[in-house]
């Protein structure tokens, strides 16, 4: 593992993929906020991850208590917001979901994926705004 990689500790495991807890982040070498996530114990499954901030600068949410005393959150410092890609055939068609953002605590290692039940985000958010 190199030092651009980390393992963060999901409890719950992620929506789909509940039986994986450990997922390796990766950065990739690109222009673009964006990292490989693999699951330790099935290297099968790996997601593209994205910051939703670079392409929906307004992107906002207000994280829960609950969710802050889970992933041991005491300052900002203590939280990234990533986005899963999704790129099909098509990369132009590629889309974003910030219905479901990861909140990771990378000062501990774990991470949580979120479900925002209550907002207008999409699972699938254009990529290309133009």
């Amino acid at each position: 593992m190199s030092e651009n990689t980390s393992v963060i500790f999901f409890e719950q495991g992620i929506p789909g993929f509940e039986h994986l807890h450990q997922f390796m982040i990766s950065d990739l070498e690109a222009e673009l906020p964006i990292k490989l996530m693999q699951a330790v114990d099935d290297q099968e499954v790996s997601l593209l991850i994205v910051s939703p901030f670079f392409f929906y600068p307004e992107y906002e949410w207000e994280l829960s208590e609950s969710a802050k005393q889970e992933l041991k959150i005491q300052s900002e410092r203590d939280v990234e917001i990533w986005s899963i890609l999704t790129i099909p055939t098509e990369p132009t068609q590629a889309t974003i979901n910030l219905m479901a953002p990861l909140v990771l605590n990378p000062n501990q290692k774990t991470g949580k994926q979120l479900i925002l039940h209550d907002s207008n985000y999409s699972s699938r958010a254009p990529l290309n705004r133009i």
